[in-house]
């Protein structure tokens, strides 16, 4: 097969050898915005030029999306993309219409045909009503000429005589009246069917709104006999919905320690139309997000002098006192930001699902099951004295499947039990992609039997006020993590001193035991120890802080 661009697309005009061909979808790749849907186009032409036509495809579908695949021996001209009320009403007709069409003239037809018979009945009436007609003035003729030349005996002959072909051509009427009075009867059932058969043309063909278009190809076969095309159209936001997002069930034991990751998908769509027993396949690919690097712009930095920086404090000052409203400082400089942005890590990852699946248009969402891989893992127990009261079972985790982990939804399950849930796009980091070889931690939910506390038994400051003339401020903080559960467990415990900027304010810190790491990622002031806890063992950490500043500055 080889792609041919579509240079234009434009309206064709009504060709006698239009032939037209179903267009199923057959295949679909789902990305997490949008979705690539494949169509499979099969004919049958002789050599020549010919317009095929696809009808029933989703009023939502976009010219700017289609891609035509055709293979050798088949050129690809002009294609058109058209809601189907107007060509329904002018050069195209589907043959829908064409055969709503037929089925009104042939109705018609035989219509015609019985009322000619009815009027052929009638005819017979009129003939009698005339002869009836002409009978009595031949009777008031005859007798008036019968009064002056002949005698009574004739003029009653003649009347006899009339009087019984009046009678003969009355009968006639009657009779021929009563025969076309059961052929108008006869005639109501092929009335209804035409009614009906017109009613079907016009929902077809004058629909108050288009719900489907209809693609039209101009082809050129060389030689005669079936072909396939593919019709490739893209699904992005704006245009109309199909995504999908990753489910995750995650499994963690301890002793070994292990995680299981069942991995799934929830796949939706919203096209107008139901995808049945399609090839699917699943892409990590999102072409609408960011596919450059952000423009990057200098800050420019500048200098006042401390007699104008006065100055204009002065006046806003005097503005504010007047009732002004305070005057913003514009940005001389503005930073541009990349906005969101999914990293592909440069490569795409695809799941294709080896059965066929049927994707409903506007149904809930249907969750596929995908695979299960298992990364590294190692648990521990993390604690935060200064906010929590006990500590919580932690999964470091490092992404050995080689594939990226996609944002979504995530179950957490410790020994079996659902201990924690995720909002969508919050696993696993926060809604940025986890790439093959990242590291993450993922919390399982708390362990209520190892309990933790801080307290501050000692505080001193060697002045008191808000304004005071040499400071120091110390500080004392008493932390115990007590294991009351019947294991042993790795423990992790964070906590923090203060740290300063400025030269003038001097900062130093004992901890008792020493801390394992200190400024971990860069967070100033962060301490972390790490240790082995046994069970109804009890770990003390006492931390003290002293910080010093000279006279005349205020500690804020």
């Amino acid at each position: 097969m080889r792609v041919l661009a579509l240079l234009s697309l434009l309206a064709t005009p009504v060709l006698a050898d239009r032939i037209e061909a179903p267009g199923p979808v057959t295949a679909v790749t789902l990305n997490p915005s949008g979705a690539t849907v494949t169509r499979t186009v099969t004919f049958t032409a002789p050599a020549g030029t010919h317009e095929i036509v696809v009808p029933d495809l989703p009023f939502t579908m976009r010219a700017e999306g289609l891609r035509i695949m055709a293979p050798e021996g088949v050129a690809v001209g002009a294609v058109g993309l058209t809601d189907t009320a107007p060509l329904a009403k002018g050069g195209f007709r589907s043959a829908a219409v064409l055969a709503a069409e037929a089925e009104v003239a042939r109705l018609d037809a035989v219509l015609r045909e019985r009322r000619r018979e009815v009027a052929g009945i009638r005819a017979h009436a009129e003939a009698a009503e005339a002869r009836v007609g002409f009978l009595r003035s031949l009777a008031k003729t005859k007798g008036e000429g019968s009064l002056n030349a002949a005698g009574i005996p004739d003029l009653q002959a003649l009347a006899a005589m009339i009087d019984q072909e009046v009678l003969a051509a009355r009968q006639t009427v009657l009779a021929v009246e009563e025969q076309a009075t059961a052929a108008e009867i006869a005639l109501q059932p092929d009335v209804e069917a035409l009614d009906r058969a017109k009613g079907v043309l016009a929902g077809l063909v004058e629909q108050p709104e288009a719900t489907t278009k209809v693609l039209t190809v101009k082809v050129q076969t060389a030689a005669g006999g079936p072909a396939t095309m593919v019709v490739e159209s893209q699904i992005v936001p704006g245009w109309d919905r199909a995504d999908w997002t990753p489910t995750y069930d995650m499994y963690l034991t301890r002793k070994p320690d292990t995680l299981r990751i069942a991995r799934g998908a929830l796949a939706r769509q919203e096209t107008g139309e139901d995808w049945k027993d399609i090839e699917l396949t699943l892409s990590s690919a999102s072409p609408d997000a960011q596919s450059q690097p952000s423009y990057v712009e200098a800050d420019r930095e500048y200098i006042k002098s401390e007699e104008e920086l006065e100055r204009e404090a002065k006046a806003e000052a005097a503005r504010l006192a007047a009732g002004g409203e305070p005057v913003m400082e514009p940005n001389v400089a503005m930073k541009i930001s990349g906005g969101l942005s999914y990293d592909t890590m440069g490569e795409t990852f695809t799941y294709k699902f080896s059965a066929p699946v049927t994707i409903r248009s506007g149904a809930d969402a249907l969750r596929l099951a995908m695979d299960e891989v298992a990364p590294e893992v190692k648990v521990l127990a993390a604690a935060s004295p200064y906010r929590d009261d006990f500590a919580f079972q932690i999964a470091e985790m490092t992404n050995t499947t080689g594939q990226p982990l996609l944002p979504g939804f995530a179950f957490l399950y410790a020994e079996g039990a659902l201990v924690a849930m995720t909002e969508s796009y919050e696993f696993p980091t926060g809604g940025e992609v986890l790439p093959p070889g990242g590291h993450l931690e993922i919390g399982f939910g708390p362990i209520h039997g190892l309990r933790v506390s801080r307290i501050e038994p000692e505080r001193s400051e060697g002045a008191e006020g808000l304004i005071i003339s040499s400071n120091r401020q110390e500080k004392t903080a008493i932390i115990t993590v007590e294991n009351l559960t019947g294991e042993a467990w790795p423990v992790r415990v964070t906590d923090s001193v203060p740290y300063s900027n400025q030269d003038d304010l001097t900062v130093s810190y004992t901890a008792t035991p020493p801390a394992t790491e200190e400024n971990p990622e860069g967070r100033r002031g962060i301490l972390v120890w790490n240790f082995d806890l046994a069970p109804g063992a009890r770990q003390e950490i006492r931390l003290e802080s002293r910080m010093d500043w000279p006279d005349g500055w205020v500690l804020q």
